[in-house]
């Protein structure tokens, strides 16, 4: 930047050193006005008959000079409007290149705005996805919860129906024991009964017997007589033989007895073994409901573990969301800033452009009262005032043409600040300014071109015209206008360098 401004300084003591030269170069104007002293000495030396052929003389000298002063002047100012219109020619292609410019961005704004609504839509999805697994996980949870109970309740209905079990069984065969005990009572009862009976009955026949034997004795000893004795010994045999089958009833009932005795053990022994299975099974369905409540209590920890990593993973990724929502707000404060930086670069261009502009235009009002001039004095140059008033007009429909190009660049760079909003991502802007930065350079480059070409012109027409002036003043403005371009480059570069200082930073956050 510094040698831009060194060779600017060095072509601008080149051109006053090439119109220190050049003010000296007017040597017909020189010859003429040391051959006009002459003319009038050798008039005054001549006598009088020759002072109308040195009157003649001197006007046709003097009518010499007008016209080469007209035509040096039109030259002059056809090279001035020549040069305007190259001027008018290069704002115009700087204003294409700055539209095509505009284009591009645009059209990076645009690929910005896709990827920033891509950014959303992938956002939106994983916010939709959290939602959708924070349903999950509290319907898992509400799963978990009624398993629990579910399992709770199984757990208390099968420990209640054990329990109940466990003592209708103890009941049943306390009450099977009691009954069986009762029963054996009874009938242990019932026969010693009947054996007592029998017994009484045994030794009361047994008394009879022996009371009738007595007796028989005594009617023995009393009666002689053979016939009753044979009645009374068949009585008795009679008797016992009844006595002898009602001891074979007795030794029946006995057997039945020992019969009934013999099946209640062998009931006795089902029903036991009938105990015993049932206990059993109740050990078994007591150790089933042990092993599948301790699965059903693994299966609900690992439910819980899997919850608890899910609620995990969601904060996490909820986390992330806050992390990537901050980012994007910093993103947009850092473009909102950059947006408002360029902004305040158009406006200063639109207001460079501006002075531009006013600077053709009094180059265009100057130039209309050169022509003027020129017609007042030209009255006889009809043709060269016409090809004049045809430049005019080419100047001034450039100079339209100049104006629609730049309100097309106003409207572009209101597109283009209203397109800019949706800027997210500073690699896009280091590129942008790199662009600008090569823009700015190419556009110096260009500049300094027609800045040399203008100040050579302006020092060939500085001896001719009154308006060195104007055209000075305007080349002190676009040099101010080359300086604040070098100011704003080296402010660009200052910024393009903190960016990529601190770009590694974000690249490593």
């Amino acid at each position: 930047m510094s040698s831009a401004i060194g060779e600017k300084m060095a072509v601008k003591k080149n051109k006053n050193a090439n119109a220190s030269e050049k003010t000296p170069t007017n040597p017909q104007q020189d010859d003429v006005a040391k051959k006009i002293p002459k003319v009038s000495k050798a008039a005054d030396s001549t006598p009088a008959p020759s002072c109308g052929s040195g009157s003649g003389t001197l006007l046709k000298l003097i009518s010499g000079l007008c016209y080469l002063v007209l035509v040096a002047g039109a030259g002059f100012a056809s090279f001035y409007l020549q040069q305007v219109l190259t001027e008018v020619n290069q704002i115009s292609a700087r204003n294409e290149e700055a539209m095509q410019k505009n284009a591009a961005v645009v059209q990076k704004v645009n690929s910005m705005k896709s990827s920033l609504d891509s950014l959303e839509a992938s956002v939106g999805r994983a916010q939709i996805e959290l939602e959708a697994t924070n349903r999950a996980v509290r319907k898992g949870e509400a799963e978990t919860r009624r398993v629990e109970e579910v399992l709770q309740k199984l757990q208390n209905e099968i420990l209640r129906d054990l329990s109940e079990g466990i003592r209708e069984v103890k009941q049943a065969r306390e009450n099977d024991f009691s009954s069986l005990e009762r029963t054996l009572e009874d009938r242990l009862a019932e026969l010693s009964r009947s054996i007592a009976d029998s017994v009484a009955e045994f030794t009361s026949a047994q008394g009879e017997s022996q009371a009738q034997l007595s007796e028989l004795k005594a009617r023995l000893e009393d009666h002689s007589d053979p016939s009753l004795l044979k009645h009374e010994l068949t009585s008795i045999t009679n008797t016992v033989a009844e006595l002898h089958t009602a001891n074979e009833v007795a030794d029946g009932n006995m057997g039945v007895l020992r019969e009934q005795i013999e099946s209640v053990r062998t009931e006795l022994q089902t029903r036991n073994k009938e105990v015993a299975s049932m206990s059993e099974e109740i050990e078994a369905v007591r150790s089933l409901v042990q092993s599948t409540a301790g699965s059903l209590r693994q299966e609900v920890t690992t439910a819980q573990a899997s919850v608890q990593s899910m609620a995990d993973q969601i904060q996490s990724l909820q986390d992330g969301q806050e992390r990537s929502s901050e980012s994007l707000r910093g993103l947009e404060t850092e473009l909102r800033q950059e947006l408002a930086k360029a902004v305040k670069t158009g406006d200063d261009l639109e207001v460079k452009l501006k002075s531009a502009e006013d600077s053709t235009e009094a180059l265009a009002s100057s130039a209309t009262e050169q022509t003027s001039k020129f017609e007042a004095i030209l009255a006889k140059c009809d043709t060269y005032e016409s090809s004049l008033a045809a430049q005019s007009k080419a100047a001034e429909k450039a100079s339209q043409a100049l104006k629609d190009e730049l309100e097309k660049l106003r409207s572009n760079l209101v597109e283009l600040q209203n397109s800019v909003y949706g800027l997210d991502n500073t690699y896009v802007r280091i590129e942008a300014i790199e662009q600008r930065l090569n823009a700015l350079d190419v556009n110096e480059e260009a500049m300094e071109e027609p800045m040399v070409q203008t100040e050579k012109a302006e020092e060939e027409a500085e001896n001719a015209s009154e308006d060195q002036e104007s055209v000075t003043e305007e080349e002190a403005t676009t040099e101010a206008a080359a300086e604040e371009i070098a100011e704003e480059e080296e402010s660009v570069e200052e910024k393009v360098e903190k960016e990529e200082a601190e770009k590694p930073v974000g690249e490593e956050q």
